[in-house]
């Protein structure tokens, strides 16, 4: 589990999905209690095991860990306290979300590659960084779905694995970036409720099984 938050970090860096070292990722313990999350103002392409922090899902307090966590733990634990079913969470910058935010619009279905983290990714109004508040508004923007944009901030993905929740990431960016290119034309077809449902069925027996 632990081996795996720092292997998707190290992708964090090498896929350039945030700057310098902004944005965080968690990785809830299988037993439900506790996550695991990466530190404060650490390069993600150096992290190692021993970097990480460990905090506890009721409370947010530090279980064990040498670090100082990220900013954004009240944004993680009010994540998975709200949401049972995320067990990974990836928060970013990435530019063309990040763009996104700042335009006060969510990111249409413009593609259905955004079928897997819902019908379109909403916006949560503006909070300042590491607060409740915005932990507050991102999970009631949040809701059922996969992804939320945080106003004039960036990106907040989420997954039933932390391969998942990286994976949302990674579309919400490329879809964001297709969107824009779109929008120097015209206005972008969007897909509907119904199309993407019908995507969703088919995402079920996409890809090789176990």
């Amino acid at each position: 589990m632990r081996n795996q938050l720092v292997e998707i970090s190290r992708r964090f860096a090498a896929d350039n999905i945030s700057p310098g070292t902004s944005g965080n990722i968690s990785v809830r313990d299988p037993q439900g209690r506790t996550f695991w999350i990466t530190p404060s103002g650490m390069d993600f392409s150096q992290l190692m095991e021993t970097d990480l922090v460990e905090i506890d899902v009721a409370s947010g307090n530090i279980i064990s860990g040498d670090r100082i966590p990220s900013s954004e733990v009240p944004l993680h634990v009010l994540t998975y306290q709200r949401r049972p079913d995320v067990q990974g969470i990836v928060h970013t910058h990435s530019l063309f979300a990040t763009m996104f935010s700042t335009l006060n619009r969510p990111i249409k279905a413009v593609h259905y590659q955004l079928a897997r983290v819902g019908d379109e990714v909403p916006l949560a109004d503006y909070a300042t960084y590491g607060t409740q508040e915005l932990a507050d508004r991102a999970t009631n923007a949040l809701g059922l779905g996969n992804a939320v944009l945080l106003k004039n901030h960036g990106l907040l993905a989420v997954g039933e694995s932390l391969g998942d929740a990286y994976r949302n990431a990674l579309d919400v960016e490329w879809v964001a970036h297709l969107y824009f290119l779109g929008l120097q034309i015209g206005e972008p077809d969007v897909l509907t409720h119904e199309e993407l449902e019908r995507i969703r069925a088919q995402f079920k027996d996409y890809g090789q099984k176990p």
